[in-house]
């Protein structure tokens, strides 16, 4: 049974783009709440996303691992760094929590003359093996208020960058005691079955993917493989393959000359006519116009 097919009503747009109005050079959404309807989707940014949890349940997929969503959690998304963030939420479990965007490049300018923050920086914007999450529970008090003083500190027209560049030596101060604290219990925990197959999937994701290779590599049946990805993330298996081939694809069509036929093969799609169907469904585009618009 060949698991990359996609029927096209369940995936939104993988790539979403943050517009940064005028002058600024930050995108600050604080305390979003959801308390009614809230399923993610596999997605990316052209810029860095950076979420603090207040309050919620539910769990963040990143760099094929899976973190429980709580207050204290947060979240660094590299530019074009699949993701997906899914809570369960209800009147009595609303989803809490504070979002901001930054170019990297912008983020890097203001830390100069900090020389250890900006090495940290960078390497949690370009690193290859950087984690994404990190538990800041002992800290969500002092982050809250961080957070909130940022919020008061930016209601002026103007964009103030020395309150941008004190929001990012506080973020960045908390975030090297917080990688400390999630590598103890990372440790002390096996990966979860989704986590297992996320990891497969990396390696194997352009090649023919049967459910059989992956039954066989978690020891599962194949009805229990699709069945515990859904338990254990809230998405299909499928819509997780398709989000990765189709950003690979994404990346190749950027960076290569290549030719569509040849990328299609490259990330698992050998028939080329259903390549450019299933990336036009879910970009909204063709392959061959979204090369011209990067």
């Amino acid at each position: 049974m060949f698991i990359f097919c996609h029927d096209g009503g369940a995936m939104k747009q993988l790539f979403e783009p943050v517009i940064f109005e005028g002058p600024h050079t930050l995108v600050f959404n604080p305390k979003l709440y959801t308390d009614d309807h809230y399923k993610g989707y596999y997605h990316w940014h052209q810029c860095c996303e950076i979420m603090l949890i207040h309050a919620g349940t539910g769990n963040v997929v990143v760099n094929q691992q899976m973190y429980d969503i709580r207050r204290g959690m947060l979240f660094f998304f590299q530019p074009y760094q699949l993701h997906r963030i899914y809570s369960e939420v209800s009147p009595d479990r609303p989803f809490k929590r504070s979002i901001f965007y930054i170019d990297p490049h912008v983020a890097e300018k203001l830390l100069t003359g900090f020389a250890r923050s900006k090495t940290m920086f960078s390497s949690l914007w370009q690193g290859k093996d950087t984690l994404g999450a990190f538990d800041l529970q002992d800290q969500a008090a002092v982050m809250e208020w961080v957070l909130d003083t940022y919020q008061q500190s930016s209601r002026s027209p103007e964009e103030d960058t020395e309150s941008i560049t004190l929001l990012l030596l506080q973020l960045l101060s908390c975030i090297g005691d917080g990688h400390r604290n999630l590598l103890q219990r990372s440790e002390l925990r096996p990966l979860r079955y989704s986590e297992t197959i996320m990891h497969w999937i990396e390696d194997h994701y352009h090649e023919e993917v049967k459910l059989d290779q992956l039954a066989e590599e978690t020891h599962l049946s194949k009805s229990y493989v699709s069945r515990i990805f859904h338990q254990e993330t809230g998405s299909r298996l499928v819509d997780y393959l398709t989000a990765r081939r189709i950003k690979q694809a994404c990346r190749l069509l950027s960076t290569t000359d290549l030719s569509v036929e040849q990328i299609g093969i490259a990330v698992g799609f050998p028939n080329a006519s259903y390549f450019n169907q299933l990336f036009k469904k879910v970009l909204g585009t063709t392959p061959l116009k979204y090369r011209k618009s990067n």
